[in-house]
């Protein structure tokens, strides 16, 4: 990547600072990515957010002050911003809570750290991320238990001779 080239801006905020530490450097050796800002706690991201402007917000959902309120605030507030949850929460609840919040990627803290940039940037090009395992559980919701639209096609009768 030349000097001149576009470098995407990121704010980290997650409450362990090794967990901050690994995302930054993992981002800074892919070279497509400048951390603008560290915080560890929900008021800090907004607040780190709206001074900085970074086009993407990576966002721990049990931090203090709980990730998924500081999406809601920043994706209010800064609507050009890219919210993306890295957790441990594999929870439906989270999971959705977050799509509601206008994530536009969810993924896990297990993520290999040299796969991060690239998820991170296939979200920053448009394409909503999350690990395959949760794909299942936003299938089965999205299913639900309700009837289809569709009619069912019943088996052909056979007339009696």
């Amino acid at each position: 990547m030349s000097a001149a080239a576009h470098r995407v801006r990121v704010l980290i905020a997650d409450d362990h600072e090794p967990t901050r530490a690994d995302v930054r450097r993992a981002l800074e050796r892919d070279g497509r990515f400048d951390v603008c800002a560290e915080t560890g706690d929900a008021a800090g991201a907004v607040e780190a957010a709206l001074r900085e402007r970074p086009e993407l917000c990576l966002l721990d959902v049990r931090m203090p002050g709980g990730g998924l309120a500081a999406a809601w605030e920043i994706g209010a507030r800064l609507p050009s911003a890219k919210l993306v949850m890295l957790t441990v929460s594999d929870e439906d609840r989270d999971l959705f809570v977050a799509l509601a919040a206008g994530g536009a990627g969810y993924l896990l803290k297990d993520i290999d750290r040299r796969r991060l940039p690239h998820a991170l940037w296939d979200i920053q090009q448009g394409t909503f991320t999350m690990p395959r395992e949760l794909m299942g559980h936003v299938a089965e919701v999205l299913r639900g238990g309700e009837p289809r639209w569709r009619r069912s096609v019943e088996a052909p009768c056979t007339r009696a001779s």
